[in-house]
């Protein structure tokens, strides 16, 4: 990004959390950790983008941490604040609203998100496309939106309240989780396997293949780990549902 860039994203961002802020307001009982979570989102999201995006330009393994940060914090940090559900919420009344529900419960479906996420960083590192990006502004600041989309696309299903169509439950989740670790893993074994340089823009800095091979680790471990936690979460949860479910059969029986 550049200087004038830079303040028109955080702006942007910041009228986002006012919208979000302003229809929590308006629906009753809306959970606070959702909101917290969303604010929490653009956040990092702006520390991503504004905050890291000069380093990235000069180390390979700093813009790895970007995409790190956009599909394995702010987008299942956004997800997590469920802005879809809000906004339907919120203007529940509007005959338009209620069309686009039946959309948006569309495009959350399972199998457009457990394959969007690997596909977007397989085109993006095995391709032309990244050095691309990073010689046109334009092409980067879309580069980073498709990860931050595609990354939105992947969690929707395992996260927070917004409409999902054929949304699994528990186990449902736990396999959809352990399943993706192996394709979202890699592009990260790869770039740390690689014996060259992928991408002119940092061969020539000293140091070039051992900061791919960092990046490419960092992709692999960091994901993974996020994923690590997330399946936890889910076989926890589970587990605690069940739990729930037998005390009350119990108290049933008296």
């Amino acid at each position: 990004m550049d200087p004038v860039s830079d303040p028109l994203l955080l702006a942007e961002l910041a009228l986002v959390a006012v919208a979000y802020l302003v229809a929590a307001r308006r629906v009753v009982r809306w959970p606070a950790r959702r909101t917290a979570a969303f604010v929490a989102a653009l956040a990092v999201t702006g520390g991503a983008l504004v905050g890291l995006d000069a380093a990235a330009h000069r180390r390979l393994s700093t813009h790895m941490v970007q995409h790190l940060l956009l599909a394995f914090a702010a987008a299942p940090l956004l997800v997590a604040g469920s802005p879809v559900a809000l906004g339907l919420r919120a203007l529940r009344r509007t005959a338009r609203v209620r069309r686009a529900a039946p959309l948006a419960a569309a495009l959350g479906h399972p199998a457009l998100g457990w394959a969007a996420l690997p596909a977007v960083m397989a085109l993006t590192h095995f391709t032309g496309l990244y050095e691309a990006a990073l010689e046109r502004p334009l092409l980067h600041a879309g580069e980073h939106a498709a990860y931050l989309l595609a990354a939105v696309a992947f969690w929707r299903p395992v996260l927070g309240a917004d409409p999902v169509r054929r949304r699994p439950g528990a186990v449902g989740r736990l396999l959809y989780l352990v399943l993706a670790a192996g394709p979202l893993a890699v592009v990260g074994v790869a770039m740390q396997a690689s014996t060259r340089p992928w991408y002119p823009a940092y061969a020539g800095r000293p140091g070039a293949l051992a900061d791919q091979h960092a990046a490419g680790a960092l992709m692999w471990v960091g994901g993974g780990l996020v994923l690590a936690v997330l399946i936890l979460a889910v076989t926890w949860s589970a587990v605690e549902r069940e739990h729930r479910r037998r005390r009350a059969y119990e108290e049933a029986l008296g």
